[in-house]
């Protein structure tokens, strides 16, 4: 089976179940491993947004909050928060063996955003449901004096 080669080890299962949300890097790639009511997930720990960095997040119940601009990714399927869904992450399959943690690397789905198009027609609802912590926020200087979006 040419899948099993996919599997890769990112940890013990005690030391990622220590903490709710973790980055974790493997073979060059970066994770943001969940933990909650017993389970695992993995997905990108780049947010698709302007890239913030997941596993330095939050969890808000089974939803990641990226710790930039709050943008919400379901932990075990990567798709976006209710209302946004169509904003989407990579996620991985995950399982568990002999006390290690495995990720399948190539199984990942895809990332996507929500075209401008389909976005500025809801622009008034996404307006409305998120007047508290805009989703989409370009005005945010990264310390430095740049736009987040031009951070490199």
């Amino acid at each position: 089976m040419a899948e099993a080669d996919n599997w890769i080890d990112i940890g013990s299962t005690v030391e990622l179940s220590a903490a709710p949300l973790k980055r974790v890097s493997a073979m060059s790639r970066e994770f943001a491993i969940s933990f909650k009511d017993g389970t695992f997930g993995a997905v990108s720990n780049v947010c698709n947004h302007v890239g913030g960095p997941l596993g330095e997040g939050r969890l808000s119940g089974e939803y990641i909050v990226c710790p930039w601009h709050n943008w919400k990714f379901h932990r075990c399927s990567g798709i976006g928060e209710p209302g946004f869904e169509q904003d989407r992450i990579p996620a991985f399959p995950v399982k568990v063996e002999n006390g290690r943690v495995l990720v399948n690397v190539d199984a990942g789905s895809p990332t996507r955003e929500e075209p401008a198009s389909t976005a500025s027609a809801g622009a008034q609802g996404r307006t409305c449901a998120r007047a508290i912590a805009p989703r989409r926020d370009f005005n945010v200087r990264d310390g430095r004096g740049k736009p987040a979006f031009l951070r490199f």
